[in-house]
């Protein structure tokens, strides 16, 4: 037993010296890696500034706001109309606007309501889905809204109507339902 354990311990040993004499050999690489990364870095490039006023800074935020007002949608007002803002703004008991939205479907299936909800805002609406629980489980309801007036949502509800087929029904928009509100 002893000449088997000192074979394989002069065994381990030599083959320990081969690998410490051998190995530096093989992976120290050719002169062309060792150039390769010894490379030299490109000079940085040459920044000139230039001085600015102050009227130029404010010239050039003001064209900045304007630019990004011209991409803004237009407000679109109901000239027609014969309320004013203050009788179509209302409050409840908790100080918290009073707004509608409209329910048009309640689906299981994520997929299914995101398609809605896409679908609806490729023509221009605003929607977004609200997760509830209710007896039979969780489902998501896709909303269009809020809005503060709701004979302004009945006409929306009947442009839908007749362009997508689908009858909702407007409910009072709770603000505390948005903490269910899936993003996207």
């Amino acid at each position: 037993m002893e000449t088997k354990l000192k074979q394989r311990a002069i065994g381990a040993i030599v083959l320990t010296c081969l690998a410490i004499i051998l190995l530096p050999m093989l992976l120290d690489g050719s002169p062309e890696d060792r150039e390769r990364v010894l490379a030299e870095f490109p000079e940085p490039p040459m920044v000139t500034l230039t001085e600015l006023s102050v009227e130029d800074i404010e010239r050039r935020m003001q064209q900045g706001a304007n630019a990004s007002a011209a991409k803004l949608p237009k407000m679109l007002v109901d000239n027609n109309s014969e309320k004013n803002d203050a009788e179509a703004f209302k409050l409840d008991a908790n100080q918290l606007p009073i707004s509608w939205s409209l329910q048009l479907g309640s689906f299981e299936n994520a997929d299914n309501a995101r398609a809605l909800r896409e679908k609806l805002r490729a023509a221009n609406y605003r929607t977004y889905i609200i997760e509830a629980d209710t007896e039979t489980g969780k489902t998501l309801r896709v909303l269009v809204g809020p809005m503060l007036d709701k004979s302004v949502l009945e006409q929306t509800a009947s442009e839908i109507e007749t362009v997508f087929g689908l009858k909702g029904r407007i409910l009072r928009y709770n603000i505390q339902d948005d903490k269910g509100q899936i993003g996207g």
